[in-house]
């Protein structure tokens, strides 16, 4: 305990507070540009970090990260196209409340809701570090097959009520996931002699394109003589009762966020999926969700922002980064002569601690900057919509492109925006397929993994934690057929 404490020393340091307000606001900015994601926002600020002390460069990072993940939500309800992968969930029911006029609102419920999912995170980071980064360790291929599947299981909760629908989104998205060579055979497959495609399709021009161009062609459509009516921003928070009823969700959300974020090779974006999925089963009016549901906004956020505490577990306990940002910052730690894992704990205890502190720091930096500015996020929407709609095509241009500076993922951003606006003509949900994009990879080279290992076994998927994974996978579904078994059985 005397060390916790001691960990906020340093950031009573005005300096100190400053530079990770700071950091935290550029990362929300980053976060709430399409295409300007938490890794390429880590990645452009790392090289300024060499010649700061340790502390202040890693809690740099640590800010832009926690800032970006958040800020996705931003530009995912004012403008329907989620700022990052993780705010793809976002958008259905804060998209919805911005149309409904409730833009404000739905803002106050995302960075309350990550702020709950920080703070959750953080004190889950301080406390029970060891014990989940030692769950995480027992993770192998066929604990990651059962988590991905898991996750894909989200597409009938995203499919906005029609799930014959959402599941062609989803198979699309898994065929376009197929794209390129198999990670675990070496096999290429459907790139048609294009060497860009042997690399497989980037998904964020993908997502740019799914969500942007839509929303920016439908813009072009109501453009017209009649100037757009003033948007009035009423009210940020939500009210008591909504609050109540909101907090077991974004507690239960954050703690799944802290889960899933500790395993390596997961991240936000899987978090959020899984989040709102078991919202909307366990909501007690999951008919609302995608139709502007502030359950729908809190349940994503609660658990993509439990997930970057949660990330940090496994690099800072194990020295095993989770995925790009943590690499990121796994190398910022080496540059410093630091080298993350058990003997990072034991050498450096008073900097670890420090960085538990911190990041708490920074998250609740996240919420008093969100809550702050959400009024004048808001006024986005009082914008002409004719100037609107060509800064969000310039922002959609540019973000795809910065990925890797190749014009190709521009094409790929257009390809996909036709694609979507197509999908949104015929109705048929658009998450489904981004889902099935990201997750497509995981599942095949985990279920290549799974045989390998099992020497073709296909019963051996199933170990104590898969087995539970799976049973947890199958509820939703054989739950309501197991319920309608019993009523049929009361009535006879």
């Amino acid at each position: 305990m005397d060390l916790i404490l001691a960990g906020f020393g340093p950031f009573l340091d005005w300096s100190m507070m400053l530079l990770v307000f700071g950091s935290v606001a550029a990362g929300i900015v980053a976060g709430a540009i399409p295409g300007i994601s938490a890794t390429m926002g880590v990645a452009l600020i790392s090289p300024l970090t060499f010649t700061m002390p340790p502390l202040a460069g890693i809690m740099s990072l640590v800010g832009v990260y926690c800032g970006a993940v958040s800020g996705g939500s931003i530009s995912a309800i004012l403008l329907g196209i989620p700022g990052t992968p993780g705010a793809v969930a976002t958008t259905l029911d804060g998209y919805a409340m911005a149309r409904r006029g409730e833009a404000g609102l739905a803002l106050g419920v995302a960075t309350i809701s990550s702020l709950i999912g920080g703070v959750v995170s953080a004190l889950a980071l301080m406390l029970l570090s060891y014990p989940i980064a030692g769950f995480a360790l027992a993770f192998g291929p066929q604990e990651y097959l059962a988590l991905a599947v898991f996750a894909l299981t989200a597409m009938a909760a995203l499919s906005g009520g029609s799930f014959v629908r959402g599941l062609l989104s989803g198979l699309i998205g898994l065929f376009l996931a197929a794209i390129g060579i198999d990670e675990t055979y070496g096999v290429s497959r459907f790139h048609f002699d294009q060497t860009y495609l042997m690399g497989g399709i980037s998904f964020i021009p993908a997502i740019i394109g799914l969500f942007a161009l839509p929303e920016t062609l439908q813009g072009i459509e109501r453009i017209g003589p009649v100037p757009r009516r003033a948007i009035q921003i009423s009210r940020i928070l939500p009210r008591r009762d909504l609050a109540r009823r909101l907090l077991p969700a974004q507690l239960r959300c954050s703690v799944i966020g802290v889960i899933v974020g500790a395993v390596p090779g997961t991240g936000s974006d899987i978090a959020a999926i899984i989040g709102y999925s078991q919202g909307r089963n366990l909501s007690r009016h999951p008919e609302r969700f995608g139709t502007g549901e502030p359950e729908g906004v809190a349940c994503p956020e609660s658990a993509n922002n439990g997930a970057t505490g949660g990330s940090l577990i496994p690099l800072l306990t194990l020295g095993i980064p989770g995925g790009a940002v943590t690499a990121i910052m796994l190398g910022t730690f080496m540059t410093h002569g630091l080298q993350p894992g058990p003997l990072l704990m034991q050498n450096n205890a008073e900097l670890v601690y420090q960085i538990f502190a911190g990041t708490l720091i920074a998250c609740i930096a996240v919420g008093v900057l969100g809550l702050i500015g959400a009024r004048l996020f808001a006024r986005v929407l009082a914008v002409p919509e004719a100037v609107l709609t060509v800064a969000v095509l310039v922002l959609c241009i540019v973000g795809a492109f910065s990925m890797r500076n190749d014009t190709t993922d521009i094409a790929i951003m257009f390809l996909a925006g036709m694609l979507g606006y197509a999908m949104v003509k015929l109705d048929i949900p658009r998450a489904p397929l981004v889902i099935g994009l990201i997750l497509g990879p995981m599942v095949e080279s985990e279920l290549g993994r799974t045989l390998i290992v099992t020497e073709g076994d296909r019963l051996g998927i199933f170990t104590p934690i898969s087995t539970v994974i799976w049973l947890l996978t199958a509820a939703p579904l054989i739950g309501p057929l197991v319920a309608r078994l019993v009523r049929r059985l009361r009535r006879a």
